[in-house]
């Protein structure tokens, strides 16, 4: 991959901050962003940020609730990784997912802003499918194991299952490229279409050792017309969050509710 044009460079930086809270820049001395993944594997340190998450969501870190840390930590996490794949899938671009240089801060409600390198980038990308499935290999082996230790170690604090935060990832990833062949973010051209679905494609290839590529049922109703909607395997535990006026409820996507409770909320929005 060879270098960005600056007017690629700055669509891609204000797709990435807008929809995934996803800076790119310099991490010397920012202190807006305390943390860094690596943190998450200290003991001392992870039990601060945990702490505090579960704080900002009304949850306990102990007890009830604990697991309700874990399964969000995973869903917000989830947004970087996606972050990650739309630079590449959308602009050819590598960002870095080494756990010194993955920053985030939390956001006062649960949530996390992040930030990381742009390790390399090109208005071409490979037009090689051999090569795409090589990079796309790569990033993949890269993603699985930076959150394996990551899930592992959260999972160690708040008895979050590894596997149902791997879920989670997982639905957030296979609707982002729903959301992706939509042309959501602006209007794609037939080639960059056809170049993301090719990687949709080796993202979500069905083996039994590719934790995106779990299978997922999609919401049908006959009165449905909209996009297309998969429903978690898993509930994420948002619902806990809060109480009265300022609980969450259930997701769209959330596999507690009716297919006419899930049809309501979608045709409110």
């Amino acid at each position: 991959m060879g270098s960005i044009r600056d007017s690629d460079h700055l669509e891609m930086t204000d797709t990435l901050r807008n929809f995934f809270v996803t800076s790119i820049g310099d991490m010397r001395e920012d202190s807006l962003y305390p943390f860094c993944a690596k943190d998450l594997l200290d003991e001392e340190k992870r039990m601060l940020i945990l702490h505090e998450q579960a704080i900002q969501q009304g949850l306990k870190l102990r007890g009830k609730g604990a697991i309700a840390v874990g399964t969000l930590f995973a869903k917000r996490y989830s947004v970087f990784v996606m972050a990650v794949i739309s630079a590449f899938s959308l602009y050819d671009a590598r960002l870095s997912i080494v756990d010194e240089t993955v920053r985030f801060e939390l956001n006062g409600s649960g949530g996390m802003r992040y930030k990381t390198l742009l390790e390399s980038a090109s208005l071409q990308g490979s037009e090689d499918p051999d090569q795409r499935r090589i990079e796309i290999d790569i990033l993949k082996d890269g993603l699985k194991q930076h959150l394996d230790q990551l899930f592992q170690s959260v999972a160690e604090v708040t008895e979050a299952s590894p596997r149902v935060m791997w879920s989670l990832v997982a639905h957030n990833v296979q609707q982002l490229y729903v959301r992706l062949m939509r042309g959501q973010w602006g209007r794609l051209t037939e080639r960059r279409l056809n170049r993301i679905e090719q990687d949709r494609d080796l993202w979500l290839e069905p083996s039994e050792i590719n934790p995106f590529a779990i299978q997922l049922q999609p919401f049908e109703h006959s009165k449905w017309k909209g996009p297309l909607l998969y429903i978690r395997r898993y509930c994420c535990l948002a619902y806990q969050v809060g109480d009265g006026d300022h609980s969450h409820g259930y997701c769209n996507s959330c596999p507690k509710i009716t297919p006419d409770m899930r049809l309501n909320n979608l045709l409110q929005q």
